[in-house]
């Protein structure tokens, strides 16, 4: 069965309800991931975390993933702004070597193989804004993503 989220306006991440299994039960939430300010003159990169909240009623395996949003996984995903591009990338280690999407183009999932029934399993979220990027336009960047959760 499937859960999904979705990301939005800058990194914010939102869920809605899919159909539930019959024999499961999982409830989600969701921590926005937001960069703050970006500086073309900030030495090295932005980082940030968010974090995936599950609950399941069984010790059923569970797979947690998140589309590609703009741009695409063999590049960078990209936030825009009126037409501009900021690269970033969400990812589910902390040295940004594992880059968290749906299992294709070198991407991987979340896997859980029996969550602790009727627990709540914290999961970080690891994003970064790679430094050097020249911004054509100053406000706000975007971009909207499904987090879909599948039990």
């Amino acid at each position: 069965m499937r859960r999904k989220l979705a990301l939005l306006a800058p990194l914010a991440l939102l869920w809605a309800p899919v159909a539930m299994a019959e024999n499961n039960r999982c409830t989600v939430s969701v921590s926005s991931v937001q960069f703050g300010t970006y500086s073309a003159l900030r030495l090295g990169d932005v980082r940030t975390t968010g974090t995936v909240v599950y609950n399941c009623t069984q010790a059923s395996p569970i797979t947690i993933a998140i589309s590609r949003g703009g741009g695409s996984f063999l590049e960078n995903r990209r936030m825009t702004q009126a037409g501009f591009d900021l690269a970033y990338n969400l990812y589910l280690d902390a040295a940004g070597s594992i880059m968290w999407g749906d299992g294709t183009s070198g991407t991987q999932v979340y896997r859980d193989p029996a969550p602790a029934p009727n627990t709540n399993m914290s999961v970080p979220i690891y994003a970064r804004v790679p430094a050097n990027q020249r911004l054509a336009h100053t406000g706000p960047y975007d971009d909207n993503l499904i987090v879909t959760i599948n039990y």
